[in-house]
């Protein structure tokens, strides 16, 4: 029992990290943007923590705040993000979404529902219920 479970885990993680990774370059692919995934990938905790500090970001990350100020350098840079100080601590440096970032997670999320959709019809019905419950009850579970 113990080497299927060996043999289930390293399968799954083999199998999600391709899914992972081909799920991302088609993203990246039809969205046509100078950004990487990691780069979408702020963008969407950006959107998802509402104007956070640059601080409460890496701390999500686990990085140092000085790996977060780079990627952000770049994003705004580009003219994805803002930098904007707390209106009573001006120490306090957040940052947002700006209305072309906001657009471009915007159409990532859609491309990346496409993409997604287009893998799940490739399963019969019965088989896709079991799928996603499945996988549901795998993300519930600890």
């Amino acid at each position: 029992m113990e080497n299927d479970l060996n043999d289930f885990t390293n399968r799954f993680r083999t199998t999600f990290e391709l899914a992972h990774r081909k799920i991302s370059q088609r993203v990246l692919a039809e969205l046509n943007s100078e950004l990487t995934a990691p780069q979408l990938f702020m963008l969407a905790m950006i959107s998802k923590e509402q104007t956070p500090k640059q601080s409460q970001l890496a701390e999500k990350l686990g990085v140092k705040p000085s790996a977060i100020t780079v990627m952000i350098d770049r994003l705004v840079q580009s003219g994805h993000v803002i930098r904007k100080h707390h209106e009573t601590d001006r120490r306090i440096v957040l940052v947002e979404n700006t209305a072309e970032g906001a657009a471009v997670l915007a159409k990532a999320t859609e491309v990346q529902k496409k993409v997604i959709a287009s893998g799940l019809s490739q399963l019969p019905s019965d088989e896709l219920r079991i799928f996603v419950s499945a996988f549901e009850k795998f993300t519930t579970s600890y």
